[in-house]
């Protein structure tokens, strides 16, 4: 059938072991790469900046590291397509140069984190807060990005356009907010990804609002099991205490009938809001929606956990409420503030022992 139908590549689903893809390969004398492979390639096609280029070919060589000696071995046989140019090494000093690479990788990723690290605290300075837009790949992120900021992104029908987060400062609802672009989501994401992307990924676990963007038009089924990946992997990341709006986006491709019926066949626990990014329906409605969940001020008292992560929230409640006390007893920091709505939501996440009170 290869032959037949002049296939030039063979995509498997799973994963494969070094000896499996030799052995397809001979047999059947064209290339054989896995999923994630393929995912591999086509990050690479659209990697923009030297962040997204990094982080890809940190994943490609954790990717190639524990079958390098294997296809070492394997080369010696004899070239097959995909083995070919191993010949000449051997296994120790190939397993060595992949290492060596992925700390010299590591390293840059570091310092670029660093970077990225002292924008979000200039950031932070203004007192806004930051919206981050997730979700499946191909939902519309981008063109809602344009959408609520003018900002002249790249739109495109093709998967994993966005590799690297795009901040801008805009308003929505009259408000000024921090809105950022980011990688979309795919079925399975493979663990290395979620790893060598996770400066980019931090970006949604550092946001004070999630809008999760998912496709109506989609089949009800494939709507559901999209969303559903796309809350997962936001747990797998650590964002699941962020406050999040799932937007049903390209309204304009449904009838109210049948975006009422899936609607209702979805039972969404979390808020959501309707819109057509492309045509700008719904927008004013899903920026009175996020207006409402960031909220006003209230008065709140709650424990949080003595730890890394508690004093990160703490800074953020120094930067943007009104302190009352703070007490640390060595094990919990105790603290009575004015907060925006939106930040006592995520203290009510993180609060230990039901310590969380709003006091009026």
């Amino acid at each position: 059938m290869v032959k037949r139908l002049k296939i030039e590549k063979v995509v498997f689903e799973n994963d494969l072991k070094p000896v499996q893809e030799y052995n397809l390969a001979k047999a059947l004398k064209v290339p054989i790469i896995t999923r994630t492979q393929l995912i591999l390639e086509i990050f690479s096609m659209h990697a923009s900046n030297i962040e997204a280029k990094l982080q890809i070919k940190l994943a490609e060589l954790k990717y190639e590291l524990p079958r390098a000696k294997e296809k070492v071995r394997l080369a010696k046989r004899g070239e097959q397509p995909g083995f070919h140019g191993l010949g000449a090494y051997e296994a120790d000093v190939y397993y060595d140069e992949i290492n060596r690479r992925i700390v010299s990788i590591n390293r840059k990723l570091e310092s670029i984190k660093r970077h990225m690290d002292l924008l979000r605290m200039k950031r932070r300075k203004y007192g806004l807060p930051l919206i981050s837009l997730a979700g499946y790949t191909n939902a519309g992120k981008s063109t809602l990005f344009k959408a609520l900021t003018s900002e002249n992104v790249k739109i495109s029908e093709q998967l994993f356009t966005t590799l690297t987060p795009t901040t801008r400062i805009t308003k929505m609802d009259g408000k000024p907010v921090f809105i950022s672009d980011t990688v979309g989501f795919i079925r399975n994401l493979p663990t290395l990804l979620v790893e060598a992307f996770y400066a980019t990924l931090r970006e949604i676990v550092l946001s004070d609002m999630i809008l999760l963007v998912a496709d109506l038009s989609d089949p009800i089924d494939e709507l559901r099991e999209k969303i559903d990946t796309s809350l997962e992997i936001l747990s797998k990341i650590g964002a699941h205490n962020v406050p999040t709006l799932i937007v049903l986006n390209k309204l304009d491709l449904v009838d109210p009938e049948e975006a009422s019926r899936k609607i209702d066949m979805l039972d969404l626990e979390l808020p959501y809001a309707l819109t057509s990014a492309k045509y700008g329906y719904g927008l004013k409605d899903l920026e009175r929606i996020v207006s409402e969940m960031l909220g006003g001020f209230i008065r709140v008292e709650a424990s949080l956990p003595y730890d890394g992560h508690g004093i990160k929230i703490l800074e953020e409640v120094y930067d943007k409420s009104k302190i009352f006390n703070v007490d640390f007893d060595g094990k919990s920091i105790k603290l009575k503030a004015e907060t925006p709505i939106y930040l006592a939501e995520k203290l009510r996440r993180y609060a230990v022992g039901g310590s969380f009170k709003i006091l009026g």
